[in-house]
């Protein structure tokens, strides 16, 4: 990663910024030193086949191209459309219990002190896309 970011991002360990430009969503009873602004549900199923469905949601947004993947877990970007400012998403599928997997997502501006709620609308507006794609089975 050339502008000093890590992939891929160890959920467990994340230290967000102080800054308020992040949203993090973590699944329920995920242990992580930072605080999840949600939890999300655990849904019956294969951690590939839920990381799959959400990276389509995703790369069907307006200016979001993936970055990269590693095993279960990917990174993209999504530029403003206005001003082309670059906010990344780092998505991990994780098996919460044997048959049943849930996301984790982080979403970061990386430029200014405050993203004006941008990030949360974002992941919950996938989170929820995903959820209904999946129910629609």
């Amino acid at each position: 990663m050339a502008d000093g970011e890590i992939f891929p991002i160890d959920f467990s360990a994340l230290t967000p910024p102080r800054q308020p430009r992040w949203f993090l969503a973590l699944p329920e009873g995920f242990e992580s030193s930072a605080t999840p602004h949600i939890r999300t549900a655990s849904v019956p199923g294969e951690p590939a086949d839920l990381l799959a469905r959400f990276r389509a949601i995703a790369l069907d947004a307006p200016r979001t191209r993936l970055r990269c993947e590693a095993g279960l877990q990917i990174e993209l970007e999504q530029k403003s459309a206005v001003f082309g400012f670059t906010d990344r998403i780092t998505v991990e599928a994780i098996t919460v219990q044997p048959g049943h997997c849930a996301l984790a997502v982080y979403s970061r501006a990386l430029l200014g002190y405050y993203d004006f709620g941008v990030n949360r609308k974002r992941v919950t507006a996938w989170l929820d896309a995903c959820q209904a794609a999946g129910s629609a089975k």
